[in-house]
C-alpha cells in the first residue's frame, strides 16, 4: 500500500509538471502570436498612413499647377515635413522632382545620343570615373533598355556579355522600371550606384530636365565645358530667383559660348517622388511613391514601394 501511494504521488507530481510545462508553452505561443498580430496591425496602419500621404501630396501638386507656371525649389511642394504627429507616432517626408534628375530611359528615346553623353558626364562628375569607364557604363545602359541585341559601339554590352557571368542573366531590353536596375549594368558597383542615385530616375516616358530643380552634377552634365563649380554657382543664383524660361537659363554667364541645346530642358515638371517614413508604435515604414501630374487636377500614382525607390 505504501509503495502504491508513493507511485500515485509521483504520478500526480508528473502530471502537474506536464500541465505546467504545456501551460507555459501555450502562454509563450499566445504572447508571441499577440505580439505578431500587434506588429502586423501597426504595419498595416503605417501603410495606410503612407497612402494618405500620397493623396495629400497629389493635392499639393494639383494646387501648385493651378497657381504656378514653373516648378522650383522655393515653392510649397518642395518644403520637407520634418515631423507631423499622428496617433501613436509621426510622419516625416518630402516631395522630390524627378525631372531634376537624368532619366535613364531617355537613352532609348529620340535623342538617345545626347542623353547618353549627359549620363556619361554625370558619371564622370559624381563618381570621378575616367572617361573610358563612364562611356562603357553609359553605353551599357543604352544597351540594357534598347530592344535589339546589338552592342553599342565601341563599348556596349548585350546578352553575350551578361550570359558569361556567374550567375548569368539577360539584359532587360525594355525601359527600366526603377533606377535600381542600374546595379545590374556592367561595371556599376554598389558604391558607384549610391553616389549616382540622387541624380538619376527611371521614368516611363521621355522627359526634359527641369533646370530649376536639377542638382549641380546634373547641370554640369549638360555640357563638357561646364564644370561642377560653375554648376554650383548656377544653383546658388537660382535660389534667389528661379528661371521663368529655358532661354533665361541659357543667358547665364557660366553658359556663355557653350552652345547648349535648349531641347531636353524645361522649367516645369510632371514627375515627382513622395518619400518619407511613417512611425506607428513599434512599426516603422519607409515609403517611396512616384507621382505623375498630367494636368491641374490630375495626379496619379504610377508605383509605390516600401523600401525600393
Amino acid at each position: 500500500m505504501r509503495r502504491q501511494r508513493g507511485v500515485a504521488l509521483l504520478t500526480a507530481l508528473l502530471v502537474v509538471a506536464l500541465v505546467a510545462i504545456i501551460g507555459a508553452g501555450m502562454l509563450s505561443h499566445m504572447n508571441l502570436a499577440a505580439h505578431r498580430s500587434g506588429n502586423l496591425w501597426l504595419s498595416e496602419q503605417a501603410w495606410w498612413y503612407a497612402v494618405g500621404v500620397e493623396n495629400w501630396a497629389g493635392q499639393i501638386l494639383a494646387r501648385d499647377a493651378r497657381d504656378n507656371d514653373i516648378d522650383s525649389l522655393d515653392q510649397a511642394w518642395a518644403q520637407p515635413v520634418d515631423y507631423l504627429p499622428i496617433e501613436g507616432g509621426g510622419i516625416q517626408g518630402r516631395l522630390l522632382d524627378l525631372q531634376g534628375r537624368i532619366n535613364l530611359n531617355n537613352l532609348a528615346g529620340a535623342d538617345a545620343d545626347a542623353a547618353m553623353n549627359r549620363l556619361q558626364r554625370l558619371i564622370e562628375v559624381v563618381t570621378e570615373a575616367d572617361v573610358i569607364v563612364a562611356r562603357r557604363i553609359a553605353q551599357g545602359v543604352r544597351d540594357w533598355i534598347d530592344q535589339d541585341i546589338n552592342p553599342t559601339l565601341p563599348d556596349g554590352a548585350e546578352d553575350d556579355y551578361y550570359l558569361g557571368l556567374s550567375p548569368a542573366y539577360r539584359t532587360g531590353n525594355q525601359p527600366m522600371a526603377s533606377p535600381s536596375e542600374l546595379r545590374a549594368v556592367r561595371e556599376v558597383t554598389g558604391p558607384m550606384y549610391d553616389l549616382l542615385e540622387p541624380h538619376i530616375a527611371a521614368l516611363p516616358a521621355g522627359t526634359a530636365i527641369n533646370v530649376n530643380t536639377a542638382t549641380a552634377p546634373v547641370l554640369a552634365s549638360l555640357h563638357e565645358g561646364l564644370d561642377l563649380a560653375a554648376a554650383q554657382a548656377l544653383v546658388e543664383r537660382r535660389e534667389e530667383a528661379p528661371w521663368d524660361s529655358v532661354q533665361a537659363f541659357l543667358q547665364e554667364g557660366e553658359l556663355a559660348g557653350l552652345d547648349i541645346d535648349a531641347q531636353g530642358l524645361s522649367v516645369a515638371s510632371s514627375y515627382f517622388l513622395a518619400t518619407g517614413r511613417v512611425t506607428v508604435g513599434r512599426a516603422q515604414l519607409t515609403f517611396h511613391s512616384v507621382l505623375h501630374r498630367s494636368g491641374q487636377d490630375r495626379v496619379r500614382v504610377l508605383r509605390h514601394s516600401r523600401d525600393v525607390r
